[in-house]
Protein backbone atom coordinates (compact mmCIF):
# COMPACT_ATOMS: atom_id res chain seq x y z
CA UNK A 1 0.00 0.00 0.00
CA UNK A 2 1.19 3.37 -0.80
CA UNK A 3 -0.24 6.72 0.84
CA UNK A 4 0.66 10.11 -0.36
CA UNK A 5 1.89 12.08 2.16
CA UNK A 6 1.97 16.44 1.42
CA UNK A 7 5.10 17.58 2.99
CA UNK A 8 4.55 20.85 1.49
CA UNK A 9 2.29 22.60 3.70
CA UNK A 10 4.12 25.53 6.07
CA UNK A 11 2.06 24.50 8.66
CA UNK A 12 2.80 21.83 10.75
CA UNK A 13 6.10 22.62 8.91
CA UNK A 14 7.93 20.14 6.90
CA UNK A 15 10.16 18.62 10.00
CA UNK A 16 6.63 17.82 11.83
CA UNK A 17 5.14 16.07 8.92
CA UNK A 18 8.43 13.94 7.74
CA UNK A 19 8.86 13.11 11.78
CA UNK A 20 5.33 11.79 11.51
CA UNK A 21 5.46 9.48 8.82
CA UNK A 22 8.71 8.13 10.44
CA UNK A 23 6.84 7.45 13.85
CA UNK A 24 4.14 5.85 11.48
CA UNK A 25 6.62 3.31 10.20
CA UNK A 26 7.91 2.43 13.51
CA UNK A 27 5.32 -0.46 14.85
CA UNK A 28 7.29 -2.04 16.68
CA UNK A 29 9.49 -5.39 17.27
CA UNK A 30 8.08 -7.76 15.36
CA UNK A 31 5.61 -5.70 13.71
CA UNK A 32 4.98 -5.50 9.86
CA UNK A 33 4.67 -2.21 8.11
CA UNK A 34 1.38 -2.19 6.31
CA UNK A 35 2.11 0.73 3.58
CA UNK A 36 4.73 2.79 2.03
CA UNK A 37 4.82 6.91 2.50
CA UNK A 38 5.19 8.86 -0.37
CA UNK A 39 6.11 12.36 0.72
CA UNK A 40 5.02 15.16 -2.34
CA UNK A 41 7.07 18.33 -1.79
CA UNK A 42 10.36 20.20 -2.60
CA UNK A 43 12.92 17.14 -3.39
CA UNK A 44 15.67 18.75 -1.80
CA UNK A 45 14.15 20.12 1.03
CA UNK A 46 12.33 16.88 1.68
CA UNK A 47 15.66 15.08 1.59
CA UNK A 48 17.01 17.39 3.66
CA UNK A 49 14.35 17.05 6.80
CA UNK A 50 15.24 13.32 5.90
CA UNK A 51 18.90 13.19 6.52
CA UNK A 52 18.30 16.05 9.73
CA UNK A 53 16.25 13.52 11.14
CA UNK A 54 18.51 10.86 10.54
CA UNK A 55 16.52 8.94 8.82
CA UNK A 56 17.19 6.82 5.69
CA UNK A 57 16.08 8.34 2.09
CA UNK A 58 15.27 4.39 1.71
CA UNK A 59 12.70 4.28 3.68
CA UNK A 60 10.28 6.20 1.41
CA UNK A 61 9.85 7.99 -1.95
CA UNK A 62 9.97 11.28 -3.13
CA UNK A 63 8.33 13.03 -5.78
CA UNK A 64 9.17 16.33 -6.65
CA UNK A 65 6.64 19.53 -6.32
CA UNK A 66 7.60 22.42 -5.79
CA UNK A 67 4.71 24.90 -6.09
CA UNK A 68 4.00 25.26 -2.70
CA UNK A 69 -0.24 26.27 -1.74
CA UNK A 70 -0.55 28.57 1.03
CA UNK A 71 -2.97 28.01 4.04
CA UNK A 72 -4.48 31.61 2.43
CA UNK A 73 -4.46 30.88 -0.93
CA UNK A 74 -7.90 30.69 -2.16
CA UNK A 75 -8.78 26.82 -3.33
CA UNK A 76 -10.20 27.23 -7.31
CA UNK A 77 -6.76 29.34 -7.84
CA UNK A 78 -4.58 26.81 -6.01
CA UNK A 79 -5.57 24.36 -8.09
CA UNK A 80 -5.23 25.70 -11.30
CA UNK A 81 -2.03 28.11 -11.06
CA UNK A 82 -0.09 25.46 -9.07
CA UNK A 83 -0.04 22.31 -11.13
CA UNK A 84 3.23 21.03 -9.54
CA UNK A 85 2.24 21.13 -5.45
CA UNK A 86 2.09 18.52 -3.86
CA UNK A 87 -1.42 18.59 -3.07
CA UNK A 88 -2.34 18.72 -7.50
CA UNK A 89 0.12 16.25 -7.68
CA UNK A 90 -1.02 13.65 -5.43
CA UNK A 91 -4.55 13.70 -5.61
CA UNK A 92 -3.76 13.81 -9.23
CA UNK A 93 -1.83 10.26 -8.46
CA UNK A 94 -4.45 8.86 -6.40
CA UNK A 95 -6.92 9.45 -9.31
CA UNK A 96 -4.92 7.46 -11.43
CA UNK A 97 -3.72 4.63 -9.10
CA UNK A 98 -0.55 5.16 -8.66
CA UNK A 99 -0.94 5.42 -4.89
CA UNK A 100 -3.58 4.36 -2.42
CA UNK A 101 -4.33 6.98 -0.08
CA UNK A 102 -3.67 10.67 0.18
CA UNK A 103 -3.18 12.50 3.32
CA UNK A 104 -2.55 16.68 3.73
CA UNK A 105 -2.31 18.98 6.81
CA UNK A 106 -2.20 21.57 4.61
CA UNK A 107 -5.04 23.52 3.02
CA UNK A 108 -8.64 21.96 3.54
CA UNK A 109 -10.32 23.75 0.44
CA UNK A 110 -7.39 23.04 -1.82
CA UNK A 111 -7.41 19.74 -0.90
CA UNK A 112 -10.98 18.76 -1.40
CA UNK A 113 -11.09 21.20 -4.83
CA UNK A 114 -8.05 19.09 -5.94
CA UNK A 115 -9.70 15.94 -4.87
CA UNK A 116 -13.15 16.85 -6.40
CA UNK A 117 -11.03 17.65 -9.75
CA UNK A 118 -8.82 14.50 -10.30
CA UNK A 119 -11.01 12.28 -8.18
CA UNK A 120 -14.50 13.04 -9.02
CA UNK A 121 -17.07 12.22 -7.07
CA UNK A 122 -18.46 8.43 -6.24
CA UNK A 123 -21.24 7.47 -8.34
CA UNK A 124 -24.65 8.08 -6.46
CA UNK A 125 -22.80 10.72 -4.27
CA UNK A 126 -23.77 14.85 -5.13
CA UNK A 127 -21.71 16.01 -2.66
CA UNK A 128 -18.35 15.47 -0.50
CA UNK A 129 -18.36 15.34 3.40
CA UNK A 130 -15.75 15.67 5.78
CA UNK A 131 -16.84 13.56 8.98
CA UNK A 132 -14.45 13.72 12.04
CA UNK A 133 -13.82 11.03 15.25
CA UNK A 134 -15.86 12.03 18.69
CA UNK A 135 -14.78 10.65 21.64
CA UNK A 136 -17.20 9.57 23.73
CA UNK A 137 -18.33 7.45 26.99
CA UNK A 138 -17.67 3.85 25.17
CA UNK A 139 -15.89 3.77 22.33
CA UNK A 140 -16.13 6.14 19.15
CA UNK A 141 -18.40 8.37 17.56
CA UNK A 142 -18.48 10.07 13.93
CA UNK A 143 -19.79 13.73 12.96
CA UNK A 144 -20.35 15.15 9.60
CA UNK A 145 -20.38 17.34 7.52
CA UNK A 146 -17.63 19.65 9.33
CA UNK A 147 -17.09 21.99 6.70
CA UNK A 148 -17.07 20.69 3.38
CA UNK A 149 -20.43 21.43 2.10
CA UNK A 150 -21.52 24.47 4.51
CA UNK A 151 -25.60 25.05 3.20
CA UNK A 152 -26.40 21.53 1.92
CA UNK A 153 -29.79 20.14 1.11
CA UNK A 154 -32.07 17.72 2.65
CA UNK A 155 -30.78 15.11 -0.03
CA UNK A 156 -27.29 15.71 0.90
CA UNK A 157 -27.84 15.33 4.54
CA UNK A 158 -29.30 11.56 3.92
CA UNK A 159 -26.17 10.97 1.45
CA UNK A 160 -23.76 12.18 4.39
CA UNK A 161 -25.58 10.08 6.79
CA UNK A 162 -25.43 6.92 4.61
CA UNK A 163 -21.65 7.62 3.52
CA UNK A 164 -21.63 8.24 7.92
CA UNK A 165 -23.17 4.72 8.35
CA UNK A 166 -20.85 2.77 6.21
CA UNK A 167 -17.45 4.25 7.63
CA UNK A 168 -18.67 3.88 11.09
CA UNK A 169 -19.40 0.27 10.16
CA UNK A 170 -15.89 -0.39 8.69
CA UNK A 171 -13.58 1.61 10.73
CA UNK A 172 -15.08 1.10 14.36
CA UNK A 173 -16.58 -2.39 13.41
CA UNK A 174 -20.50 -1.29 14.60
CA UNK A 175 -22.95 -3.21 12.99
CA UNK A 176 -25.69 -1.20 12.26
CA UNK A 177 -24.55 2.00 13.34
CA UNK A 178 -27.64 4.52 15.14
CA UNK A 179 -27.91 7.79 13.02
CA UNK A 180 -28.91 10.76 14.53
CA UNK A 181 -30.16 13.97 13.03
CA UNK A 182 -28.55 16.96 15.13
CA UNK A 183 -31.27 19.54 16.10
CA UNK A 184 -32.29 22.00 18.65
CA UNK A 185 -34.68 19.55 19.58
CA UNK A 186 -35.63 15.90 19.89
CA UNK A 187 -39.17 16.10 18.66
CA UNK A 188 -39.24 15.33 14.78
CA UNK A 189 -41.16 18.85 14.08
CA UNK A 190 -38.23 20.92 15.54
CA UNK A 191 -35.57 22.68 14.00
CA UNK A 192 -36.02 25.00 10.24
CA UNK A 193 -37.55 23.42 7.19
CA UNK A 194 -34.52 21.73 6.08
CA UNK A 195 -34.13 20.06 9.51
CA UNK A 196 -37.71 18.69 9.57
CA UNK A 197 -37.11 17.50 5.45
CA UNK A 198 -34.38 15.73 6.21
CA UNK A 199 -35.84 14.04 9.73
CA UNK A 200 -38.85 12.67 6.59
CA UNK A 201 -35.97 11.59 4.51
CA UNK A 202 -33.88 9.61 6.86
CA UNK A 203 -37.18 8.11 8.81
CA UNK A 204 -37.46 6.43 5.14
CA UNK A 205 -34.42 5.35 4.82
CA UNK A 206 -32.72 1.91 5.65
CA UNK A 207 -30.69 3.66 8.01
CA UNK A 208 -30.78 2.54 11.80
CA UNK A 209 -31.99 6.25 12.37
CA UNK A 210 -32.95 7.04 15.58
CA UNK A 211 -34.47 10.89 15.44
CA UNK A 212 -33.11 14.07 16.08
CA UNK A 213 -30.31 15.16 18.58
CA UNK A 214 -29.25 17.92 20.39
CA UNK A 215 -25.65 19.37 21.05
CA UNK A 216 -25.62 17.76 24.97
CA UNK A 217 -25.38 14.45 22.92
CA UNK A 218 -22.50 14.58 20.96
CA UNK A 219 -20.21 13.10 23.21
CA UNK A 220 -22.79 10.76 24.83
CA UNK A 221 -23.48 6.92 23.63
CA UNK A 222 -26.54 8.29 21.78
CA UNK A 223 -26.03 8.13 18.26
CA UNK A 224 -22.83 6.09 16.50
CA UNK A 225 -22.99 8.54 13.04
CA UNK A 226 -23.95 12.10 13.66
CA UNK A 227 -25.58 14.18 10.62
CA UNK A 228 -25.42 17.84 10.50
CA UNK A 229 -24.30 21.09 7.82
CA UNK A 230 -21.21 22.20 7.13
CA UNK A 231 -21.60 25.74 8.69
CA UNK A 232 -22.58 24.09 12.03
CA UNK A 233 -20.20 20.92 12.32
CA UNK A 234 -17.30 23.43 11.22
CA UNK A 235 -18.30 25.75 13.90
CA UNK A 236 -18.90 22.60 16.97
CA UNK A 237 -15.45 21.21 15.78
CA UNK A 238 -13.20 24.27 16.39
CA UNK A 239 -15.20 24.68 19.45
CA UNK A 240 -14.18 21.65 20.51
CA UNK A 241 -10.34 22.15 19.81
CA UNK A 242 -10.09 24.85 21.62
CA UNK A 243 -11.68 23.35 24.97
CA UNK A 244 -7.93 21.20 25.35
CA UNK A 245 -6.03 24.26 25.47
CA UNK A 246 -8.49 26.39 27.73
CA UNK A 247 -8.26 23.46 30.11
CA UNK A 248 -4.44 23.02 29.45
CA UNK A 249 -4.55 26.66 31.11
CA UNK A 250 -6.83 26.20 33.70
CA UNK A 251 -5.57 22.89 34.91
CA UNK A 252 -2.17 23.70 35.52
CA UNK A 253 -0.58 22.61 39.00
CA UNK A 254 -3.74 20.17 38.97
CA UNK A 255 -2.36 16.87 38.34
CA UNK A 256 -4.55 16.69 35.28
CA UNK A 257 -3.72 17.10 31.66
CA UNK A 258 -5.56 17.20 28.39
CA UNK A 259 -2.28 15.89 26.00
CA UNK A 260 -0.70 12.43 26.44
CA UNK A 261 -2.67 9.76 28.89
CA UNK A 262 -3.95 12.28 30.88
CA UNK A 263 -7.62 11.90 32.32
CA UNK A 264 -8.65 14.17 29.65
CA UNK A 265 -6.51 13.53 26.95
CA UNK A 266 -9.39 12.06 24.80
CA UNK A 267 -10.65 15.45 24.57
CA UNK A 268 -7.10 16.48 22.43
CA UNK A 269 -7.83 16.95 18.28
CA UNK A 270 -3.95 15.56 18.19
CA UNK A 271 -4.91 12.26 19.25
CA UNK A 272 -7.72 11.34 16.30
CA UNK A 273 -5.17 12.10 13.23
CA UNK A 274 -7.56 14.66 10.71
CA UNK A 275 -10.95 14.37 9.07
CA UNK A 276 -11.99 11.90 6.53
CA UNK A 277 -13.23 13.32 3.29
CA UNK A 278 -16.32 10.99 1.82
CA UNK A 279 -17.62 11.07 -0.93
CA UNK A 280 -14.73 11.35 -3.36
CA UNK A 281 -13.57 8.36 -5.60
CA UNK A 282 -11.12 7.62 -3.10
CA UNK A 283 -8.67 7.69 0.41
CA UNK A 284 -8.53 11.32 1.75
CA UNK A 285 -7.79 12.35 5.34
CA UNK A 286 -7.55 15.94 6.13
CA UNK A 287 -5.05 16.83 9.34
CA UNK A 288 -5.34 19.86 11.49
CA UNK A 289 -2.35 22.73 10.63
CA UNK A 290 -1.32 22.73 13.83
CA UNK A 291 -1.17 18.66 14.13
CA UNK A 292 2.15 17.69 15.86
CA UNK A 293 4.35 14.55 14.47
CA UNK A 294 2.02 12.08 16.55
CA UNK A 295 -1.03 13.53 14.40
CA UNK A 296 0.34 13.05 11.09
CA UNK A 297 1.46 9.33 12.14
CA UNK A 298 -2.26 8.28 13.08
CA UNK A 299 -3.55 10.27 10.12
CA UNK A 300 -1.11 7.71 8.01
CA UNK A 301 -2.59 4.76 9.92
CA UNK A 302 -6.49 5.56 10.04
CA UNK A 303 -5.83 6.01 6.05
CA UNK A 304 -4.40 2.83 6.08
CA UNK A 305 -7.40 1.29 8.09
CA UNK A 306 -9.75 2.78 5.53
CA UNK A 307 -8.29 1.42 2.11
CA UNK A 308 -7.94 -2.21 4.01
CA UNK A 309 -11.45 -1.54 5.28
CA UNK A 310 -12.68 -0.99 1.70
CA UNK A 311 -14.73 2.25 3.07
CA UNK A 312 -14.54 3.90 -0.72
CA UNK A 313 -16.64 0.68 -1.74
CA UNK A 314 -18.57 0.41 1.47
CA UNK A 315 -19.75 4.07 0.80
CA UNK A 316 -21.02 3.82 -2.71
CA UNK A 317 -23.17 0.90 -2.01
CA UNK A 318 -24.69 2.04 0.88
CA UNK A 319 -25.29 5.70 -0.71
CA UNK A 320 -26.85 4.04 -3.71
CA UNK A 321 -28.99 1.57 -1.16
CA UNK A 322 -30.13 4.36 0.64
CA UNK A 323 -31.16 6.69 -2.22
CA UNK A 324 -32.97 3.71 -3.74
CA UNK A 325 -35.01 2.76 -0.68
CA UNK A 326 -35.83 6.58 -0.14
CA UNK A 327 -36.97 7.22 -3.81
CA UNK A 328 -38.79 4.46 -3.98
CA UNK A 329 -41.04 4.62 -0.57
CA UNK A 330 -42.36 7.89 -1.99
CA UNK A 331 -40.60 8.70 -5.95
CA UNK A 332 -43.13 11.79 -6.14
CA UNK A 333 -42.60 13.74 -2.75
CA UNK A 334 -42.47 17.22 -3.04
CA UNK A 335 -39.64 19.66 -2.54
CA UNK A 336 -37.37 16.32 -2.02
CA UNK A 337 -33.79 16.39 -4.05
CA UNK A 338 -33.81 12.44 -3.98
CA UNK A 339 -33.73 11.35 -7.89
CA UNK A 340 -34.34 7.96 -9.28
CA UNK A 341 -30.72 6.33 -8.64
Amino acid sequence: MRIAVDAAGREPGLLVVVQGVLDALWTGPGSEVQFRPVLYGPADEVRSALTELNASVDAVDVVDAPDIVEMDDLPHEAVLTKPNSSIVRAANDLSTGLVDAFVSMGNTGAVVGACRAFMGRLRWINKPALGVPLPRKKGMGFMLDVGAIPDPKPGHLLQFAAMGSAFVERVYGVENPRVGLLNIGTESHKGDERSRDTYKLLTRSPLNFIGNVEGGDIFSDRADVIVTTGFIGNVLLKFTEAIPEMLADRLTGTGLSVTGDGALADLDYRRYGGATLLGVDGTVVIGHGRSTAGAVARALRWASKMVRGHVVEAVRDRVFKTRRAVWLSNPFARGETIDEP
